[in-house]
C-alpha cells in the first residue's frame, strides 16, 4: 500500500464520494491499526461541542495517515475484527462517532459476524418521494427526469437535479387551484418549493397536501410525519400547518419543525426563528426562538419546553441522526424509518450516545459506530433488526 494510496483513499472517504469498494478498502486498512490512542488523542485535541462535522487541519490529517500507513503492512485478513484497547473507554467511543461519524471501525463480537452482515447491507435512504396531482395522477419523483413535469393552470411544476421540486406561478392567477399531495416513503426524504415560495423538507414516512395556489385569507396544508419549514413571510395571509386531532400551527413567516407521526401519542414544534401559535381541540399557546411545543392528542394538553436543542430537531434536515438527550428506542424509530425496516428488542438495553451520526451511511456502518460504545449490540436478519445486551 503506497501513501499516495492512503491518502486518495482518506479524501475520496471523508468527502463521501468513495465508491463502496473503496469505502471498504480504506476501513480494512483502519482496522489495522494496532491501538486506539493516537486517534483518541488526536480527536480530544480537535473535537469542540458544536461542531457537526470535521475540519482536519494538515498537521492532524499527516497524523492520522501516518498512523494508518505505519499498521498497514500487517497481514490482516479481511474478515478480521480491530483489537480496541483496554484503555477506550465509552467516553472516547462516543467521541470517535461525534467526530468522524463516518463509520471507521466494526466491532463485532465473533469474525464472521461483519461478513455476514455486510452480505445483508442495507443502504441509507434518499430523495424518494410520489406526487399526487389534483386528476389523480401519480409521478414518482425519484424515477422521472428533472425539468418541468406537468403545468397545471397556472402552475408549472418542475423536478430539480438536487431533489427538489419547485412549484412556479407562470399563467393567469385567477385560475382555480388544485390540490396536490407529496408523500415520502420510509427511507425517503424531498424537498418542495410550495406556490408562495415557503420552503419544506419533509422527512421518511411524511405526506402533505397543500394547493396549487394559496386562495382566500390563508395559506393551509395539511401534514402527516415530519417537516421543516421556511415559511414565506405574508401579514395578510397567515399559513396554517393543519395535523390530526384538531391541530394546528399558525405563522406569518418562520423556521420551525414539525414531527406529528401517526403512530405517536405527542406532536412536537419546534421553532428557531420568528413566533408561532400552535393549537390542539380549544387549547393554544404561544412559542418562542429556542421553545418546543408538545402537544398531548390523549389529553389535548399543550407543553411547552424550553433552550430546546433546536439543532437535534432538524439534525434530520441537515443529513444527521443526533442521539443527544434522546432514548434508544427514540433513535431506533429514526432508524427504522430511514432505513425502512423493523427494530425489535431482544434485551431491555439502556444506552447513552452523545453524537452526531451522518444519515448518509449503510446500515451496517450506523450499528457498528453504536457497538463501538459496547453498550448495546445488534443482529441484522433480512430487513429486522434485533437489539441485544
Amino acid at each position: 500500500m503506497s501513501y499516495s494510496r492512503l491518502n486518495y483513499l482518506f479524501g475520496k472517504y471523508f468527502d463521501k464520494t468513495a465508491t463502496p469498494e473503496e469505502r471498504a478498502e480504506f476501513m480494512r486498512l483502519v482496522a489495522r491499526l494496532k491501538s486506539d490512542e493516537p486517534l483518541v488523542k488526536l480527536m480530544e485535541a480537535t473535537y469542540t461541542s458544536d461542531q457537526s462535522t470535521l475540519e482536519f487541519t494538515p498537521e492532524i490529517k499527516e497524523k492520522i495517515l501516518n498512523n494508518i500507513y505505519q499498521s498497514a503492512d500487517a497481514e490482516v485478513p479481511v474478515h478480521q475484527l480491530p483489537k480496541f484497547s483496554t484503555g477506550w473507554t465509552k467516553y472516547a467511543a462516543v467521541l470517535l462517532i461525534g467526530i468522524l461519524g463516518l463509520g471507521l471501525f466494526f466491532y463485532k463480537k465473533d469474525q464472521n459476524s461483519l461478513l455476514a452482515l455486510q452480505t445483508q447491507d442495507i443502504a441509507p435512504g434518499g430523495n424518494k418521494a410520489i406526487l399526487t396531482l389534483g386528476n389523480g395522477k401519480k409521478i414518482v419523483l425519484d424515477t422521472i427526469a428533472n425539468g418541468v413535469l406537468v403545468k397545471q393552470g397556472n402552475i408549472s411544476i418542475s423536478k430539480t437535479a438536487d431533489g427538489q421540486l419547485v412549484y412556479n406561478v407562470v399563467g393567469d392567477e385567477n385560475e382555480p387551484a388544485t390540490l396536490n399531495t407529496i408523500e415520502t416513503p420510509n427511507g425517503g426524504q424531498y424537498q418542495v418549493n410550495l406556490p408562495d415560495g415557503t420552503k419544506v423538507w419533509l422527512n421518511a414516512g411524511t405526506q402533505i397536501k397543500f394547493p396549487t395556489r394559496f386562495v382566500g385569507k390563508e395559506r393551509n396544508v395539511e401534514l402527516i410525519g415530519e417537516a421543516y419549514f421556511e415559511v414565506a413571510k405574508n401579514a395578510k395571509k397567515p399559513f396554517k400547518v393543519k395535523m390530526s386531532n384538531h391541530t394546528e400551527v399558525v405563522v406569518l413567516g418562520t423556521h420551525f419543525n414539525i414531527s406529528a407521526y401517526k403512530e405517536e401519542n405527542e406532536i412536537n414544534t419546534t421553532l428557531l426563528e420568528g413566533a408561532v401559535m400552535v393549537k390542539i381541540g380549544q387549547k393554544t399557546a404561544e412559542i418562542l426562538p429556542g421553545q418546543q411545543a408538545v402537544l398531548n392528542k390523549i389529553d389535548k394538553n399543550i407543553n411547552l419546553v424550553d433552550d430546546v436543542n433546536v439543532n437535534q430537531a432538524i439534525a434530520w434536515k441537515n443529513g444527521f441522526f443526533s442521539t443527544e438527550g434522546i432514548s434508544l428506542p427514540e433513535l431506533m424509530k429514526q432508524v427504522e424509518k430511514w432505513y425502512n425496516i423493523r427494530v425489535v428488542y431482544k434485551d431491555n438495553v439502556q444506552a447513552d450516545f452523545t453524537a452526531r451520526l451522518p444519515r448518509n451511511i449503510s446500515l451496517v456502518e450506523l450499528i457498528s459506530l453504536l457497538e463501538l460504545t459496547k453498550q448495546v449490540h445488534f443482529k441484522l436478519d433480512n430487513k429486522t433488526l434485533t437489539i441485544m445486551k
